[in-house]
């Protein structure tokens, strides 16, 4: 997985890579990143950033907290 600038980011959304990993051989998921906000009923670009911004095991945090959230 890596970032439109190239960079590698496999470790801020390892939920994200497991899912790729369970797609049939010779799929790939291309597309852009979003993180709802169930509370509030819209984006939360913050939200992405700080995930996008996490290492492994802080990004394991957020999505735990974001998961219980909706």
């Amino acid at each position: 997985m890596q970032a439109r600038r190239g960079s590698l980011v496999q470790d801020r959304f390892p939920d994200l890579v497991e899912a790729a990993g369970q797609l049939p051989g010779g799929l790939a998921p291309d597309g852009e990143l979003l993180v709802w906000d169930t509370e509030a009923g819209l984006l939360n670009f913050e939200g992405l950033q700080r995930r996008a911004a996490a290492r492994s095991r802080t990004a394991a945090g957020l999505l735990a907290r974001w998961s219980a959230r909706s």
